[in-house]
Order: C-alpha cells, then sequence, then structure tokens
C-alpha cells in the first residue's frame, strides 16, 4: 500500500502528455528517459523504479542480459554483487530460478528489502500497464545471445512497442540480425560530434544518440532523413546536472534525452515553458 501511495503522489506532480515524436509531430517537450529507471530514488533497474518513471510519463532506459537458461533479464552489471546480494557471479551462470531468489533492493534502501531482478517480459508488462502516455523504452543490449535477439524482437512485438522503443550498445552484426527479424525495429547508438557524418552515411541507425549537446541544424537535418534525436547524457558528472544544456537541446528540437536527472530537468523545463508562455 505504500507503494501504491507514493506513485499516486507521483501522478499528481506529473506533467502532462510527455509524447515520443515521430514524422513531424511536436509535443512540449523532449521525452525524457530515466537511466536504469530512476537510479537515484529507487533500486536502478528495477519494477519500482519503472513504475515511477511510467507514473511520471518518463521514459526508461534499460540493460537487458541473458541467463544460463536463455531468458532475458534486466541488470545493468554482468556481476551480481553491486546491486544485488548473489556475490561476485556472473548472470550468465545462473538460471532464472536463480536469480529470482536474489534480493535486488535492500542495498539502496532496507524499504526496498525483496525486490526481484526483472525479466524484460515483466518490465514490458508493466508498461502496457502503467503508461499515463505514449512512452520511450531505451534497450540497452549488454550481452544476450543470437536467440535473446529473437525474443527481444518477439517481446516488443507482442506488447505492441515497436513504435516506443529502439536498442543499442549492440555491435552492426546484431543491428542488422535485429532489422532482418522485424524492419521497423529500431536500433539506435552512440554519436559523437566526430561520428554523426560517418553514421549518416551508413545509413544503418534509425535513432542518433548524441552525446554532445546538437545544433537545431543537426537536429532538422537528421528529422529530415526520417530518424529520430535522443541526446545520452546518463552519468551523475555535474556537467550532466547543467540546465543551460537542458534548455540548449530543448530548443535544438531534440526527441528525447536519457539522464540520470531527470526529475530536475522535467521541473526545469516545466518552469521554462510557463516562463515562455507569460512573458
Amino acid at each position: 500500500m505504500k507503494l501504491v501511495s507514493f506513485y499516486s503522489l507521483c501522478a499528481v506532480l506529473a506533467i502532462p502528455a510527455l509524447g515520443f515524436t515521430l514524422h513531424g509531430e511536436t509535443a512540449t517537450f523532449p521525452v525524457l528517459v530515466a537511466h536504469r529507471g530512476l537510479a537515484r530514488n529507487a533500486p536502478e533497474d528495477t519494477l519500482p523504479a519503472f513504475a515511477t518513471c511510467l507514473e511520471l510519463g518518463i521514459g526508461i532506459e534499460l540493460d537487458i542480459r541473458t541467463t544460463k537458461d536463455g531468458h532475458l533479464v534486466v541488470l545493468h552489471d554482468d556481476t551480481l554483487s553491486r546491486t544485488t546480494n548473489g556475490g561476485n557471479r556472473s548472470v550468465r551462470d545462473l538460471t532464472l530460478a536463480e536469480l529470482k531468489q536474489l534480493d535486488a533492493g535492500a542495498w539502496f534502501l532496507p524499504s526496498f528489502a525483496g525486490t526481484r531482478l526483472p525479466t524484460l517480459e515483466e518490465v514490458f508488462a508493466i508498461v502496457k500497464e502503467r503508461s499515463r502516455s505514449k512512452t520511450l523504452l531505451a534497450l540497452d543490449i549488454k550481452n544476450i545471445t543470437e536467440d535473446g535477439e529473437k525474443q527481444l524482437v518477439a517481446l516488443v512485438e507482442k506488447f505492441g512497442l515497436i513504435g516506443q522503443s529502439y536498442a543499442f550498445s549492440q555491435n552492426e552484426a546484431c543491428s542488422r540480425r535485429l532489422k532482418k527479424l522485424n524492419a521497423r525495429f529500431r536500433v539506435g547508438q552512440n554519436v559523437s560530434r566526430d561520428s554523426l557524418e560517418p553514421e549518416v552515411k551508413a545509413g544503418l541507425l534509425d535513432v542518433f544518440m548524441a552525446t554532445f549537446p546538437p545544433t537545431a541544424e543537426q537536429v532538422k537535418r537528421l528529422h529530415q532523413l526520417g530518424r529520430l534525436v535522443v541526446c545520452n547524457f546518463g552519468g551523475e558528472t555535474e556537467s550532466r546536472r547543467d540546465p543551460k544544456l537542458w534548455s540548449a537541446v530543448r530548443q535544438a528540437g531534440i526527441d528525447g534525452m536519457i539522464s540520470d536527472y531527470t526529475l530536475e530537468c522535467q521541473h526545469h523545463w516545466r518552469l521554462e515553458s510557463i516562463t515562455q508562455s507569460n512573458p
């Protein structure tokens, strides 16, 4: 009941209608995407973190790995020691049943004790159940098998999330396999100022994850090519917590932004919008 009350409070505080923009549609704000869920406010890559994102109208960035018995689970590290009580063992060496015995919340706060590692299917189910508006799922492929790639595409299809998701961190061969499984499945990759043009010419990426603040001209050109622009500013460094940076990328017309400071940025954009509407 405590968690339900917290989520209800979040819903009251949420700003309305943060929608993923496609094909010339417009929105008040780019889609904010919480790095590993709200990792500064709840255990990262867990259902409590993701459920809160959904109540707040915030997108989700998450990490995918394959278990020993071939299931897709959500966890950032290869080893279990940092965010579970599983010790210095690899996800690849344990079955899903073994992983489900671990505690993935007590390390963060005692109130989260008993939180379990989620499967990717469990995450997609809660997305469909709790989304307040169109959201964005940034799927960081950490280590999955080729059978896992098939599972990934099948799950995205099953839950009707093709238009609201994309995968990244995979190598080119994996990207091409994913596109072969479903041509509409989006693939993305981090791009720097120097790699932007080569990636445009290569023509493989659907989502350009800018690790720098792009100009309005760069964003417009990518949109004209039918590509999406998501700034990847994940990380807790002070340079990622700069309101001037947040204002600049919003004004450039990006589609989304991955951040560890989504709540702060959401508040900043909201106040900025109010000020601009009432000069």
